[in-house]
């Protein structure tokens, strides 16, 4: 038997469940921005570092162009220590793949982390709006074999 108390608490959990249905589905990307591969090559070993070209397929899953983008590259202990960035890209259309390729220098730990799924290199997404606000984002980028070297 429902009291009104017992009502009313419902009623109130089906509304914040709507809203937050409406909110997501609204976003039209499940509340995800960017994702999409990563590959890697000259992986070369030097003592605790290791010296790797980092290869990315990106794709931006936003209604809107993303504009003057910087792809960062950090550390995934807590300090999180910048490893470098790729070149910067004036306009990221939107839902448009992007291609881009660095080499960086990492820990032997952080290298090794990227090497056991799921973990990955961890993405910094800086970039303007078509407003002009800022943001920074994270990409959720999974390993995928695609970079084959030039012959």
């Amino acid at each position: 038997m429902w009291t009104k108390r017992g009502a009313r608490i419902c009623l109130a959990c089906a509304c914040v469940a709507g809203l937050l249905t409406v909110a997501i589905a609204s976003s039209g990307n499940g509340g995800r921005e960017f994702s999409g591969y990563f590959d890697i090559s000259g992986v070369q070993e030097q003592g605790e570092l290791v010296q790797v070209t980092l290869h990315l397929r990106l794709f931006n899953h936003g209604d809107a162009d993303a504009r003057g983008v910087i792809v960062a590259l950090v550390d995934s202990s807590p300090a999180m220590t910048l490893r470098g960035n790729f070149q910067p890209v004036k306009v990221w259309k939107s839902r448009k793949l992007i291609e881009m390729s660095q080499e960086f220098t990492v820990t032997r730990r952080e290298f090794r982390e990227w090497m056991t799924p799921p973990a990955q290199p961890n993405l910094l997404i800086l970039y303007q709006d078509a407003k002009g606000t800022t943001w920074q984002k994270t990409a959720q980028i999974s390993r995928r074999a695609f970079f084959r070297p030039a012959e």
